[in-house]
């Protein structure tokens, strides 16, 4: 099983890895890797970690122009596709072919039979997360449901195929777990357990989002509307202790009360409010790991009038009291 990536503006190829052993076997542990890569397009890291059916890799790259690679795999796989900066276009060539776009902030899952192709990176900086699940791991959670029928069938037949129609914002839950796989930092049987309920609580979370999405709302949107959501959210996020109402904000980035409700929930996958609960809670989590601050005071910062409300919240939000948190 193995992965080439070349590009015609070089001469050698820039990676070619060969998927290890322990990816079919159920009683290792984990196999990691690191390639650093550096030539003529560009510098990054390209970081792998491998068990039992699951392919985990996190690039990062910084390029010199927009680059275009040719790209070739031998495996097939059902890949949970997140892009965390940067915009993508893949081509795949072949009987079946199709093209995939990614921007950033952007997820989608994937069925790759066995390609080859190209993929053009449009800006300076690309930074994704890739989860390859070997289809039968994929499909035995779709079993009971009729909901992705459509792509099971695609998966059967060996076609290459989206499981949404449209690429899915990241929401602040998601970018939590992705936060967490990337900087997770335990080793042998702990790192899999770990990183293996990360990527199951991911894909529902795929899922979930997937089955709920309203494809009417969605595409009714304008450009331009989404543009303003994304205004909306760097205010919110400016401000995000001393918020505006929803009227406020509205009128700040040129829209009204009932579309920016609409559009921030389509392209952010939660609401005004929540996101500014989600980045909140987030913050006091790592005031509380870092030590800076006592649970008093990171009540009061993320404001709390009382301790006892902000307790309730976090361990709602975490699962653990702020007392028990980070140790």
């Amino acid at each position: 099983m193995q992965l080439k990536i070349s590009t015609n503006d070089l001469a050698e190829m820039i990676l070619e890895n060969a998927f290890p052993e322990n990816y079919h076997d159920i009683s290792s542990a984990v196999t990691e890797r690191t390639t650093h890569l550096e030539n003529g397009l560009g510098k990054g890291t390209y970081r792998e970690v491998f068990f039992e059916g699951i392919h985990i890799a996190y690039g990062d790259m910084r390029f010199r122009k927009e680059t275009e690679l040719l790209f070739e795999s031998d495996y097939e796989t059902v890949e949970m596709h997140f892009d965390l900066c940067g915009n993508s276009l893949m081509n795949i060539s072949g009987r079946n072919g199709y093209a995939y776009e990614f921007s950033t902030n952007r997820h989608n899952i994937v069925y790759m039979p066995g390609i080859k192709g190209t993929i053009c990176f449009g800006m300076s900086s690309a930074r994704m997360l890739e989860i390859n699940l070997v289809p039968s791991l994929f499909t035995k959670y779709l079993r009971d449901t009729e909901t992705y029928d459509a792509f099971l069938k695609l998966i059967k037949n060996q076609s290459p195929a989206l499981l949404g129609k449209h690429n899915m914002p990241i929401t602040p839950a998601m970018q939590h777990i992705i936060n967490a796989i990337i900087g997770c930092t335990k080793t042998g049987m702990y790192k899999r357990m770990f990183l293996e309920a990360k990527v199951i609580e991911l894909l529902l979370l795929q899922l979930e989002q997937f089955a709920t999405h309203d494809c009417n709302v969605f595409c009714s949107l304008k450009p331009a509307d989404v543009e303003k959501m994304y205004y909306a959210k760097e205010i919110i996020l400016k401000q995000l202790h001393n918020p505006c109402s929803l009227i406020d904000l509205a009128r700040q980035v040129g829209t009204n009360e009932f579309t920016l409700k609409k559009g921030f929930k389509e392209v952010f996958g939660t609401t005004v409010f929540g996101m500014v609960a989600e980045v909140k809670m987030e913050q006091a989590r790592q005031l509380l790991l870092s030590g800076e601050k006592n649970i008093a005071e990171v009540s009061e910062l993320s404001g709390y009038k009382h301790q006892g409300h902000f307790t309730k919240a976090f361990k709602k939000k975490f699962g653990v009291p702020p007392r028990l948190y980070g140790k």
